[in-house]
């Protein structure tokens, strides 16, 4: 009969390979027009908005790469919000030609209060948000837009990548970007693009206005105001030929800071959605994008414990025959050590498949995205990610989980 651990297990692993293969036949449908950009007649006038909060480091270069987007200057309006900064952020800004937008912080303000304030200068059809560390290509905003082909388009994403990795976790952080990338356009292909991120979404304004804006008390805007145009059955798009580069966290600590508040929003959004759930009338949202969230969250944890509790079983077993073999004063025989170590046989079977079929995922995603791995270095930090970094993914969700428990939803 089998225990519960076992039965578990078996869930963990049919989940895991479902949505791995689900991928894979997306990848397998679609790789055809994964890269095709729609024909558009006439551009149409966009407004950038541009928050900013203490960024004198690195917001001239995102100013710059907005200023030599190859779009109509006409038809192109730029806004810079100078969120209460305490630095040069404001002097910088005002070098350019664009419109800054002063507003003072009024308490923990977070990054959509400058968005909504922004909004209401904006009169344009549609409405571009860029950080100030990301740095758009010159092409990028051209070819986002013509995925607005229909009313129903509420938003489109773009391709996101590290600019300049030096450290090594920001080494890591490029290769998890380049498979982001390839994952969310697979998504497109389902309705299931569940994030626009701020390095560079583009917004139809009457779809923002219809929502009443960005939510102002969720650490991830970005991912709630996706999920809340598809409550009101926008779609969203991902242009994967328009690049954004940003700056990623440099240093653990605020990877860490970084990964937690992700999560935490991710949390938020969820618990706010979940009346969504598996309810055909809300479209993709509540019959994948929902689901796929809570079961991700759950797996991801639940993946972990299982995992530790067999590791911590293997050693106790073997630290025990150990134990026992010293105070008999008995030879130490039978099992290896690695008997006692390593997981059950069929957890190691399934450990390596999804190790290989990873590589081939990084793989795909690499050619997908026309970027490449070489040399010894690269090579050594593709196993080190597959390895050491993803594993640090359900320490960081139940870490945020334990932090949103603590603190709140508004008291962050």
């Amino acid at each position: 009969m089998l225990s519960f651990i076992d039965v578990s297990y078996l869930f963990f692993a049919f989940v895991t390979l479902f949505f791995s293969i689900l991928m894979f036949v997306l990848y397998h449908e679609n790789k055809k027009t994964m890269h095709t950009t729609p024909e558009i007649k006439g551009l149409p006038a966009v407004s950038i908005i541009i928050p900013a909060y203490n960024e004198e480091g690195s917001l001239a270069g995102t100013i710059e790469s907005v200023l030599k987007l190859n779009y109509p200057k006409e038809k192109l309006k730029i806004f810079v919000v100078d969120h209460g900064s305490t630095d040069r952020t404001g002097e910088i800004a005002r070098q350019f030609p664009v419109e800054v937008l002063k507003k003072e912080r009024a308490g923990r303000e977070s990054k959509a209060h400058a968005l909504n304030y922004a909004l209401r200068f904006v009169g344009t059809e549609f409405v571009a948000c860029v950080d100030a560390d990301s740095y758009p290509e010159p092409d990028s905003l051209e070819k986002a837009v013509a995925h607005f082909t229909s009313q129903n388009v509420g938003a489109v994403t773009c391709s996101i990548f590290v600019k300049e990795p030096k450290t090594f976790i920001e080494k890591l952080q490029h290769l998890e970007y380049i498979l982001i990338v390839w994952a969310r356009k697979l998504l497109e292909t389902v309705g299931g693009v569940y994030v626009t991120p701020g390095p560079l979404s583009i917004y139809r304004l009457s779809a923002l206005k219809e929502v009443g804006g960005f939510d102002e008390k969720n650490l991830t805007e970005d991912i709630e105001i996706a999920w809340h145009l598809m409550s009101r059955n926008y779609i969203i798009k991902m242009s994967l030929d328009s690049i954004v580069f940003t700056k990623p966290p440099s240093k653990f600590k605020q990877w860490w800071k970084q990964r937690t508040r992700w999560n935490v929003g991710g949390i938020q959004t969820s618990l706010k959605y979940m009346g969504t759930m598996f309810k055909k009338e809300y479209n993709t949202l509540g019959t994948f994008v929902l689901p796929f969230f809570f079961f991700s969250y759950v797996i991801s944890v639940f993946g972990m414990s299982v995992f530790m509790y067999l590791m911590a079983k293997g050693i106790f077993n073997f630290s025990y025959v150990i134990a026992k073999s010293v105070e008999f004063g008995a030879p130490i025989k039978g099992p290896s050590v690695l008997d006692y170590i390593l997981l059950p046989n069929i957890f190691t079977i399934f450990g390596i498949f999804i190790f290989l079929l990873s590589l081939l995922w990084i793989r795909i995603s690499l050619k997908s995205t026309n970027k490449k791995i070489s040399g010894l270095r690269g090579i050594a930090e593709m196993l080190i990610y597959l390895s050491i970094y993803i594993t640090l993914f359900p320490f960081s969700l139940l870490y945020s989980g334990i932090e949103f428990l603590k603190k709140g939803v508004h008291e962050w």
